[in-house]
């Protein structure tokens, strides 16, 4: 009897667990995130950039191209989700709006450019900007359900020293707010260091 209880609940935790959708590696990489928005509003022409130090990169672009051959269009070098130690990179997003180019360089401003969350990618961009993590290879840190308002996500924190993987239930509602934020615990425990 206690043997059938048991697969009961074994079967009914796996199930629960169905429901979060994962993305793959290459869907959870932040570029892949980044080329998902939906903006705020409709814009002539908007793009992101990755800068390297004098190597601005345009990795995706909408609309009228041609605009930044007729109005003044100067790229940015610093912006969000900074990193590639040792040396520095980020991601600029800049849209045409107004007869003037527009520059979303700080995390914040990503939100305000996001706006309302269309699809499990903003909701996790919006996660990384409170400094979540999206784990391509653990269900614990990686998943995502569909609510009434908005989406639950699993994410992580990663932390170095000693390395380890912190497991997080987040909610973030159709306005990109992070409604609530629950750890599920460790996953992954190490005594190892990892230095850049």
């Amino acid at each position: 009897m206690k043997k059938i209880i048991l697969l009961i609940f074994l079967v009914l935790i796996s199930c629960k667990d169905t429901k979060y959708q994962p993305l793959t590696s290459k869907e959870a990489d932040v570029e892949s995130l980044l080329k998902k928005i939906n903006p705020n509003k409709e814009y002539a022409y908007w793009e992101i950039n990755f800068s390297m130090p004098l190597t601005p990169k345009v990795i995706f672009y909408k609309g009228d191209k041609k605009l930044k051959q007729k109005n003044n269009y100067q790229p940015i070098q610093s912006g969000f989700f900074t990193g590639c130690q040792p040396m520095s990179c980020s991601y600029t997003i800049i849209y045409f709006d107004n007869n003037k180019w527009n520059y979303v360089l700080k995390k914040e401003e990503l939100i305000t450019y996001i706006n309302k969350i269309d699809n499990p990618e903003e909701a996790f961009l919006i996660a990384k900007i409170q400094d979540f993590d999206i784990d391509p290879y653990n269900p614990k840190g990686n998943g995502y359900l569909k609510t009434k308002n908005g989406y639950d996500l699993k994410v992580m924190k990663y932390i170095s020293c000693p390395e380890s993987k912190e497991s997080f239930l987040a909610s973030i509602d159709s306005l990109g707010q992070l409604k609530s934020i629950k750890s599920q615990g460790f996953y992954l425990k190490t005594k190892n260091c990892i230095v850049y």
